[in-house]
C-alpha cells in the first residue's frame, strides 16, 4: 500500500523535496504553471522546499471526461513570459492525464523550451501517454493502475477557483510583486 499524503500542500513538500534532491537540474531555472484549483496548494509546498519562482495559475475548465482551457485567460497570457523557457507543470496528481495534456500541449504552442510535469500521483498507465509530451515527468507515488486522487490523501482538501486565486494573490503579496 502506497503512503498516503496529509493534504494538498504536504504532496507538494514531498514533491518538493524530490525535485530538490534528485532533479535539481530541472528546478534551477525553472518556472511553475500550476493547473488551477488544485495544483496551487501543490505548487506553494513545492515552494516551501525549493524557493520562490515563477508562478503562475494555468485556469481550466474540467468535467468527467473533458479538460478546456479557460479561453479568457488564454487571450491574456503573455506567451513570452514562457517562451524557449522550462516550465514545471503542476497539478494534484493525474488520473487520466487528460488536464496535464491540455496545459502541455497549450504550453508547447507558446513555445516552451522544455515541459516537465511533477504531480505528487501519477500512475504508470497514465505516464505512458504523458511521456510523449514531457521531457520528464517526476512523481512521489507511481502505483500500477488509477485511482481517484482522494485516494492518496488523508484530508483531500480541494479548493475552489477563488480560493486557488487568493492563495496566488496572497503570495505574490508576501513576495512584494
Amino acid at each position: 500500500m502506497n503512503a498516503k499524503f496529509e493534504n494538498l500542500f504536504d504532496a507538494g513538500i514531498e514533491l518538493g523535496s524530490l525535485l530538490r534532491e534528485e532533479h535539481s537540474e530541472l528546478i534551477s531555472d525553472a518556472q511553475i504553471g500550476c493547473i488551477m484549483p488544485n495544483g496551487v496548494p501543490v505548487a506553494l509546498g513545492i515552494e516551501s522546499v525549493v524557493g520562490a519562482r515563477d508562478l503562475f495559475g494555468i485556469h481550466l475548465s474540467r468535467t468527467l471526461e473533458t479538460a478546456v482551457l479557460d479561453s479568457g485567460f488564454v487571450a491574456d497570457f503573455d506567451a513570452g513570459r514562457v517562451e524557449g523557457r522550462r516550465v514545471i507543470l503542476v497539478d494534484d496528481g493525474v488520473e487520466t492525464g487528460t488536464a496535464a495534456i491540455v496545459c502541455g500541449e497549450w504550453l508547447k504552442s507558446l513555445g516552451v523550451l522544455e515541459l516537465v510535469l511533477a504531480v505528487p500521483v501519477c500512475p504508470r498507465t497514465a505516464m505512458n501517454r504523458l511521456q510523449f509530451l514531457f521531457s520528464s515527468i517526476v512523481t512521489v507515488q507511481a502505483p500500477l493502475g488509477a485511482r481517484s486522487l482522494a485516494w492518496h490523501y488523508l484530508d483531500f482538501d480541494v479548493i475552489d477557483h477563488e480560493s486557488a486565486i487568493a492563495l496566488l494573490d496572497a503570495r505574490s503579496r508576501a513576495l512584494g510583486q
